[in-house]
């Protein structure tokens, strides 16, 4: 079949319709492939925001299978985030990027397990409810955070930490590929350890526990701690990702139900 098309010099000109298929098909394809790219970077900038509070769950979910609870992840993350801002920067002359990564990380891991340990003693030792020791924690965490960081911000220089946080690996953002990494062995922590298998009887049923030889308040202070610590991790993915940490950098990840009431 033949169409008639307007002609640049007047008159009208007879063009095969096939034409006009194949302009058709290749705008409704190049539209889907619009849609495509779209959707790609929207799945990525989706996964990239939920590192943060993904890395927060991993640790909350032992503590919550045990039958406890932590509200003072949130500041855990942020107390971190500083300490590995305030470290990195000052080993960074006299230790080089990849020495001062190492010590900044090491130290703000170790930093953000004390609040652990502390919620862990107050809870398996004092008896204290966890929800009141953990709170209490939230308020010590943000407290000591912003005092290290002067209330501000703490800007930091490190092509490695800015690889870590912005960089790709096969297409998938690093931080995304961290805490896939560290779901996976969270998950096999969980599901096919001694250990996880006595935090869910510990959650199932203390007493039981007790009589069947599980030491309740060993476990309780580690689970704590490991909730800590993946905090800890956050903290230092959040300052690698903004290149600066922050103390109020994880506010609203504690309590987020409450906060929409």
């Amino acid at each position: 079949m033949l169409h008639r098309a307007p002609d640049a010099n007047g008159p009208t000109s007879v063009l095969p319709q096939s034409v006009h298929a194949e302009s058709d098909r290749a705008a409704r394809g190049l539209t889907l492939t619009t849609r495509l790219v779209i959707a790609m970077i929207m799945l990525v900038a989706i996964a990239v925001f939920a590192v943060g509070p993904l890395l927060l769950a991993l640790g909350q979910t032992f503590v919550v299978i045990s039958g406890g609870i932590d509200l003072s992840v949130g500041f855990t993350m942020g107390f971190a985030a500083v300490v590995f801002s305030k470290i990195l920067n000052l080993t960074r002359d006299s230790l080089g990027e990849p020495g001062s990564l190492v010590v900044a990380a090491v130290v703000a891991l170790a930093a953000s397990a004390v609040p652990g340990l502390i919620n862990g003693l107050l809870i398996a030792r004092l008896r204290i409810p966890p929800f009141i020791g953990t709170l209490g924690m939230y308020g010590v965490a943000r407290g000591i955070a912003y005092l290290l960081a002067g209330g501000t911000t703490v800007p930091i220089s490190n092509s490695i930490v800015s690889f870590v946080g912005n960089g790709t690996f096969l297409g998938i953002p690093m931080t995304v590929l961290i805490t896939i990494i560290l779901t996976a062995g969270m998950m096999y922590l969980l599901s096919q350890s001694r250990f996880g298998q006595h935090t869910y009887a510990i959650g199932g049923n203390r007493q039981a526990s007790l009589r069947a030889g599980i030491n309740v308040s060993r476990n309780t202070v580690a689970l704590y701690i490991l909730s800590a610590l993946a905090a800890g991790i956050g903290g230092i993915l959040y300052t690698a990702r903004f290149s600066a940490g922050a103390a109020q950098g994880s506010a609203g990840h504690q309590l987020p139900l409450s906060n929409r009431q």
